[in-house]
């Protein structure tokens, strides 16, 4: 009598879901992405696959230059290491999958996930830094079929392993409306204020943060100049 051969694949969000009810998350790692123009794009492929929140290692600021207003939909997160927002994730139970053509990278058409991931990129022009390789448990790469370009942009391929997560995750498609998708109102200000989610409150914290750091330094150089002058007198 023949055996049934084991399936190889990584399991699928059902027998995830037989363990825990909560839907496998996406993340999106963002760290030495340097074109402008990517980071939008991110943004806009992030909102429109279902992220939970998009994480930002060392950069306070980035242009969300072609987010075409989807930015005000996002919970976006700053963090000072990498290794700070690598703890975060652990602390939430994702892991954390390179998108890069290594030797070990999985294609991502054969849907290699395991539970909730953050997915990140490479800079533009030099791909993953060892760093950044070392906080990863696994490393995904799109498929290519002809010679024409040694890799996609970073925007691009993204956007591409973030639908599919969503595809395998099992998430529900949003309504549809004539030839376009619904938008959704954002939340406004007054409720992020009033009723904040935990990305939006450590952005409160840390923008509060900032301000008093400011405010010492100013306060600090003030009084320095104060001694000066009483110096010259």
């Amino acid at each position: 009598m023949e055996g049934v051969q084991a399936s190889q694949s990584a399991p699928g969000p059902a027998d995830l879901r037989t363990q825990d009810t909560k839907r496998p998350e996406s993340f999106l790692l963002v760290y030495n992405v340097s074109k402008k123009q990517n980071f939008g794009t991110l943004l806009r492929s992030a909102c429109a696959f279902g992220v939970s929140e998009v994480l930002v290692v060392g950069a306070k600021k980035l242009s969300t230059f072609g987010n075409q207003g989807t930015s005000a939909h996002a919970n976006v997160r700053h963090f000072d290491t990498l290794q700070a927002a690598k703890d975060d994730l652990r602390s939430r139970g994702a892991r954390i999958c390179g998108i890069e053509i290594d030797d070990t990278a999985q294609p991502v058409t054969s849907h290699p996930f395991v539970g909730s991931t953050a997915f990140m990129l490479g800079n533009e022009g030099e791909g993953m830094s060892a760093v950044q390789k070392e906080v990863c448990d696994s490393f995904v790469y799109i498929p290519q079929f002809t010679g024409a370009t040694a890799s996609l942009n970073v925007a691009i391929a993204g956007s591409i392993v973030l639908h599919h997560f969503a595809t395998w995750a099992g998430m529900p498609e949003h309504a549809r409306c004539g030839e376009k998708f619904v938008v959704e109102p954002p939340r406004s200000t007054l409720e992020k204020f009033q009723n904040p989610t935990e990305a939006e409150k450590e952005e409160i914290e840390r923008k509060r943060a900032e301000r008093a750091a400011k405010r010492r330094k100013e306060a600090d150089e003030d009084l320095a100049e104060g001694g000066d002058r009483d110096c010259a007198c």
